[in-house]
């Protein structure tokens, strides 16, 4: 097992561009799916008795809440080939903003419901069941605001998770892509290369071209005649 600063870079096949995370971490995306299913359901009751601008947006937000913690969910552990850690980042990035606009939006909406329905009472001095049911719907839309800040707190936390792991997953030299093998690089921890066999070279010996020997010829003594010899 290769690590890089006690990172594991271990993954199984086809799981290579999914960062590590904390072991109770999918916890928080159904927590994120049961919210969103939750104000999705309050939201719908409001807009089904009277639809304005709080109340729809803050649906819409839970819709898409909705559709994003199931691709999370699939993609991390059921199709890991459509994960993609940048889409992850940019969905959360993207959530958090939205609930922090819808469930502000809805909550100044709601307080000045509940403002205009108090008045109202105490102008009348009785509660009739018009003025219930409108108490009622308002609760529906108060309790959808504040699972929104909750919703909005709990996407905070994912992000800030993710963050991390995705900074260890590229510090470690691991790829956004499944199948792509992270280079190795020693550590001060022990971990070492297998150097590959050097190359011996053997040097190749010159031989040098025999020069040819010339023949020597010994000059004849003064006072001798020279031997002739006759040709057979």
């Amino acid at each position: 097992m290769d690590t890089n600063n006690k990172y594991s870079t271990a993954r199984l096949a086809g799981r290579e561009h999914i960062p590590l995370y904390p072991k109770n971490f999918i916890a928080v995306r159904i927590v994120q799916l049961v919210l969103a299913v939750t104000v999705l359901a309050l939201s719908a009751y409001g807009v089904s008795l009277l639809a304005f601008d709080g109340d729809v947006f803050i649906m819409v937000v839970a819709l898409m809440t909705l559709i994003v913690t199931i691709y999370h969910l699939v993609a991390e552990f059921s199709a890991p080939a459509v994960y993609n850690y940048w889409a992850v980042l940019a969905l959360d990035i993207l959530l958090v903003i939205m609930w922090l606009a819808s469930f502000a939006l809805l909550a100044s909406e709601v307080a000045a419901i509940y403002s205009y329905a108090g008045s109202t009472v105490y102008y009348y001095g009785s509660s009739y069941g018009g003025l219930g049911a409108a108490s009622a719907w308002a609760g529906c839309l108060a309790a959808a605001s504040a699972l929104g800040g909750v919703e909005f707190a709990v996407f905070i936390g994912s992000l800030a998770t993710h963050g991390v792991a995705l900074h260890r997953h590229r510090k470690a030299g691991l790829h956004c892509t499944p199948g792509g093998a992270a280079p190795s690089y020693p550590t001060t921890g022990g971990s070492e290369f297998k150097q590959a066999p050097a190359e011996t070279t053997v040097p190749v010996q010159s031989y040098a071209a025999p020069q040819p020997q010339q023949q020597a010829y010994a000059v004849p003594a003064a006072g001798y005649p020279q031997q002739q010899y006759q040709q057979a």
